[in-house]
């Protein structure tokens, strides 16, 4: 991937994901795509599209405006590692700003596997 590409790829992945359009989300990922959240300290894994598109969905749920944007980015391989800052609210109405990663496989130009890390 070019750095043109790169950028043109993680800026629209990102675009996706802000716009909590799920179904716009799952066309970006494969069939046996698997999902790792920053909800949970010790880690929570989904496997395939049913279980990704229901992790996605309760995300968008639990922070209702979520957005995020890119920091920095690059890619070793079919690897891209996006350092990113998650700005929204909670179920409760409170403001968070985020410091997260995200480490993409991709195959095929989609998404096989989102890993996501976050400072609490």
């Amino acid at each position: 991937m070019t750095p043109v590409e790169l950028d043109d790829f993680v800026q629209g992945f990102l675009r996706t994901w802000s716009s909590h359009d799920v179904d716009a989300i799952m066309a970006l990922m494969t069939d046996d795509c698997e999902f790792e959240p920053s909800s949970r300290a010790w880690g929570t894994h989904y496997q395939g599209t049913t279980a990704v598109r229901a992790a996605v969905e309760g995300l968008f749920k639990s922070a209702p405006n979520i957005q995020w944007q890119s920091v920095r980015h690059f890619a070793v391989g079919d690897e891209i590692v996006i350092e990113v800052l998650a700005t929204g609210t909670n179920e409760q109405g409170e403001a968070f700003a985020i410091p997260a990663c995200d480490l993409l496989t991709v195959k095929d130009g989609k998404i096989a596997s989102k890993r996501a890390y976050r400072k609490l």
